[in-house]
């Protein structure tokens, strides 16, 4: 990873350029993905509906067609000529439509009960018949939609508004949820991306910093949308992988970035260069990220098992966004920060809610980790009570399935729906299908008649049946078609029964090699119902073993990654609690989660494999810190106590961002989607509090160095992935680092500019300078309380407010004040002594030399963005300090210095300044030196301005400035002896 991200630095701009050639046409392909997507796939290999279906699209052509239709439902106003003209204007309408022929209102009957003329008082139905598949069936509905008027989720009408229109049938329910798929996410992102970035603004307190991760976030959302658009004109993508892409591509994007970009700043504070820091962060949290993202795609591959194409093409398109996000963030996120980083880096003076420190260790959850491992076994009983709680409903969990449920009560298709029951009967939109099939070719001769005559019997007496047709012949006599109208919608659980019952009974009837098949939209969900349930075992499997073994590689240890798995089986257990509690006893139905019969089938399965890999981002994230600690110290507590402090705040905010765009999507989607991210939001909230702030360290106290146990055989065999190696050691000198309990203060933009500048000016001005130590260098930076404080201060030298008191001696406290204010005003000090010693005209009184021996002492210093540079010490500032007042003997001059020594006690400005004549020399003997010069003019402060003039507007009063001064004069005589 180190050599990766230092070739991606290198060539940043070939990677911008190159993700730049992707993003372009991605935009396009991402603006019309939806309209190659299909609301079906719920298709089940080798299942009875399946070989119905093929059947009736070989043999019965004008049976098997994709089914649309038509409604005319009229208000209460509307005539008998309104709803012929109504019913006259939709089948012209399916005229003007290419491939779309009406049925006749007899063969539509076909099984069912035959439509009255069109009535004011009820709803009439106008049949047509395509030769188009599914996805053919989506294009033609949206055809219709709009020429009936269809808008969004409302109904079209008749010019006069007496006579709604409808179209109903499987094709515009694809029509309807590509409509519905793209209002979600459109209203979704509207909650998920200000909420983001309010978490990136507080977690950073830099809108630079924030910004990065939303960037890589719609970066990996677009790509991955135009491969999707590109998949889908070639195989069958569900119109739920839009929201799938969406939901996932948002929260990986941001949670990996945000990995890196907290690491980097990390490094930084460590002393290293925003180029060192990159590498480093790269080559540590840049490589969790790349073990994450490998792990989730491993999970989500065993939603393959299930074999459906609804499934497949949702774990294709979360595969692809979890592959992207990791691309992104490991190849962007290092050439951004080489660009701008160090804008990254810096805090912004306007963000005042967001400062808090930048520290490597939380003394909050250093504290709470050690009140954890303290009590580990009381700890873990109390977290695993709790999620045992949360998952207990989930063994009242019903599953089921209906893509017309996925739309609200008050939407137009379920209108349609509603109405074209009424006028034809609950059944008569989807009648099964009871396919008998002669293998001799005879299904039309004589003798065939007694089997078809008592399976047509043996229909009728099934439960909920209401009439059966009879039976219809194929094109090579080899099948024979019956269909069966239910006097229960095709969804209800009672048509399930009745499929079950005649699959049980009709078998019975078979004789001489003769073949009989139930399907129909029923019979196609209850088999892919019945796949699902029968496949998830071996999905839990397949999820659990992928995820031991990407632990075991990334972590090493057999018990870490046994452990993991469980802990994230209890996180995905307490979701499945959660959808029980949710949508099926409806604890949140006022916030608009309204209760539901069953949950959808295919939940259990995604969540599964979903939130087992999502929960592996943060176990890796986490494991792999505390390893890294580990091998450092050898010591297990201390390094869970490292790990978890250190990576609490951003475990914490990586979940809220996953929380927050979940939820989202929880309030705006349909609900399977609703359902997943309700499902994702609970996994992740357990998992990165219960799971990972309790239970991990609880039983890792409790296990010492069991934790770490791996057989010396599985050590040779195991992949190494560079955890073991450490980074490159940084030597930093005498570097002054910002300490944690200061680094929230914001330095202001301007002070930061002006030090930058004064920086590389003092270079230049004095180049024989040395680095040295400097404790003083923080001095003036903390809150303190001061008794002798009204002593004007130089513009970052201090801050406060002082208050009067009756015996004149002034207390305050004094605001935190962040270093580069500091430095800024011992930059200035520095940069106007040295001008006033290098000027050609020089009063008798300025004519001090500085000794050849003693070169300006300065510190080097790293501020938040990485950058170094030289600023004065706190002793050096003092000293030019006294030299501008043997130069210009002003009152402002003055204040300051009384500033400077109250900061860092008389006694010490004494000390420093009796050692003056090492550092100046004058022209006269020893009664005319520095030291003596200036003991002088600080016992009595004689300004050539007007004190008056110089404090007419501040907070503080000459006397109290002449007071300061004396004292440091009198200390001053007294290092002298």
């Amino acid at each position: 990873m180190l050599r990766l991200s230092s070739g991606l630095r290198r060539y940043r701009w070939a990677v911008f350029v190159a993700w730049l050639l992707l993003l372009v046409p991605s935009v396009y392909l991402a603006m019309s993905q939806s309209d190659n997507l299909t609301g079906g796939g719920f298709e089940v290999s080798g299942s009875q509906s399946l070989y119905v279906q093929r059947q009736l699209e070989a043999q019965f052509p004008e049976q098997g067609a994709s089914p649309l239709a038509l409604v005319a439902v009229p208000r209460a106003d509307a005539s008998f000529e309104d709803m012929n003209a109504a019913v006259a204007d939709l089948q012209r309408i399916a005229a003007e439509v290419p491939g779309v022929k009406v049925v006749p209102p007899v063969a539509a009957a076909a099984g069912g009960r035959q439509q009255p003329p069109p009535a004011p008082d009820r709803p009439y139905v106008v049949t047509l018949q395509l030769d188009f598949n599914n996805s053919g069936a989506v294009d033609i509905a949206k055809q219709l939609r709009t020429k009936v008027g269809i808008v969004g989720d409302q109904a079209g009408q008749t010019q006069d508004g007496k006579v709604r229109l409808y179209v109903i049938g499987q094709g515009a329910l694809g029509a309807a949820a590509q409509t519905a798929t793209k209002h979600d996410i459109a209203q979704a992102e509207q909650w998920n991306l200000p909420v983001v970035l309010i978490v990136l603004l507080a977690v950073f307190g830099s809108l630079a910093a924030a910004a990065m991760p939303m960037l890589l976030a719609v970066c990996t959302v677009v790509v991955t949308m135009g491969v999707v658009f590109l998949l889908s004109m070639v195989s069958t993508m569900s119109v739920f992988v839009t929201s799938t892409v969406s939901m996932f591509g948002i929260a990986l994007a941001v949670d990996y970035s945000l990995f890196i970009l907290m690491r980097f700043r990390e490094e930084l504070r460590a002393g290293r260069d925003p180029a060192q820091a990159t590498d480093a962060a790269m080559a540590t949290s840049g490589l969790a990220v790349v073990l994450s993202g490998l792990t989730v795609i491993a999970s989500v591959t065993g939603i393959y098992l299930i074999g459906t194409p609804v499934l497949r093409s949702m774990a294709t398109g979360a595969i692809l966004t979890v592959a992207i996000a990791v691309l992104t963030s490991t190849t962007l996120t290092p050439a951004v920060l080489a660009t701008f980083g160090r804008a990254a880096a810096k805090r912004s003076a306007l963000l005042h809610w967001s400062r808090r420190a930048d520290t490597t260790q939380s003394r909050f959850w250093t504290r709470w980790i050690g009140w954890v491992m303290h009590r580990p076994w009381l700890s873990a009983l109390l977290a695993s009570i709790l999620l045992l709680a949360m998952a207990a409903p989930a063994f009242a969990m019903s599953l089921g399935n209906s893509m017309l449920r996925q739309f609200d009560p008050s939407h137009e298709i379920r209108g349609g729906v509603n109405a074209a029951a009424e006028a034809l009967g609950p059944g008569a939109l989807g009648p099964i299908r009871i396919l008998v099939t002669f293998p001799t070719g005879d299904a039309d001769a004589p003798q065939s008649a007694p089997v078809l005559d008592a399976i047509h019997t043996r229909i009728t007496q099934a439960p909920d049946v209401a009439t059966v047709s009879p039976p219809v012949f194929g094109k090579d006599n080899r099948n024979a078609l019956m269909s069966a109208v239910l006097s229960v919608d095709p969804e209800d659980l009672g048509a399930r029964r009745t499929v079950d019952w005649l699959r049980a009974e009709l078998p019975k009837l078979q004789t001489d090699g003769v073949r009989v098949d139930v399907g129909g939209p029923t019979a196609l969900i209850k088999d892919f119902d019945d796949q699902v349930s029968a496949m998830q075992p071996w999905v839990f499997v397949f999820v659990c073993v992928i995820a031991f073994v990407m632990l075991l590689i990334s972590i090493r240890s057999v018990f870490l990654a046994l452990k993991g798995v469980l802990m994230t089986v209890l996180s995905v257990a307490a979701a499945y609690g959660s959808l029980v509690m949710v949508f099926e006893w409806g604890w949140l139905e006022d916030l608009g989660f309204a209760p539901l019969a069953s949950l959808d089938s295919t939940i259990p399965p995604l969540v599964l494999a979903m939130t087992f890999g999502l929960s592996m981002d943060y176990e890796i994230f986490l494991l792999t810190r505390i390893r890294e600690r580990f091998l450092q110290t050898n010591n297990t507590r201390d390094a869970v106590a490292y790990g978890v402090s250190t990576s609490a705040r951003t475990i914490t905010s990586a979940a809220l961002i996953m929380i927050a765009v979940f939820i989202g999507f929880a309030f705006a989607g349909m609900p399977l989607v609703a359902q997943l991210g309700v499902a994702c939001a609970t996994a992740i909230a357990v998992d990165a509090t219960v799971v990972r702030l309790v239970l991990v360290p609880a039983l890792m106290a409790m296990f010492d160095q069991w934790n770490w146990w791996l057989p010396a055989w599985l050590d040779r065999i195991l992949p190494s992935v560079d955890f073991e190696k450490p980074l490159p050691k940084i030597d930093i000198g005498d570097l002054v680092l910002i300490p944690d309990d200061i680094s929230g203060l914001v330095a202001p933009g301007g002070d930061l500019r002006v030090v930058m500048k004064s920086s590389a000016r003092l270079k230049t001005l004095a180049p024989q300078s040395i680095i040295v130590a400097d404790p003083l260098v923080f001095n003036g930076c903390r809150p303190r309380v001061a008794q002798l404080a009204g002593a004007r201060r130089f513009a970052g030298v201090g801050a406060g407010r002082a208050g009067g008191g009756a015996t004149g001696v002034t207390q305050t406290v004094t605001k935190p004040v962040h270093p580069v204010t500091m430095w800024r005003g011992r930059l200035a000090v520095a940069l106007d002594a040295l001008e006033i010693a290098s000027g050609a005209e020089r009063s008798p009184a300025e004519r001090l030399a500085r000794n050849d021996f003693a070169p300006m002492e300065t510190t080097n210093v790293q501020l938040p963005t990485g950058d170094r540079l030289l600023i004065p010490t706190g002793a050096e500032t003092l000293r030019l300090k006294g030299y501008l007042i043997m130069a210009r003997n002003s009152a402002k001059d003055y204040a300051d210095f009384a500033g400077m020594a109250t900061s860092m006690d008389t006694e010490t400005a004494a000390s420093v300044l009796a050692g003056m004549d090492r550092y100046y020399c004058g022209q006269h003997p020893r009664s005319q030196w520095v030291a003596t010069q200036l003991i002088r003019r600080l016992a009595d402060p004689r300004p050539e301005d007007d004190p008056a003039d110089a404090f007419a507007s501040a907070d503080t009063d000459w006397p109290t400035v002449r007071r300061i001064c004396l004292s440091v004069a009198v200390a001053m005589l007294e290092e002298t002896r």
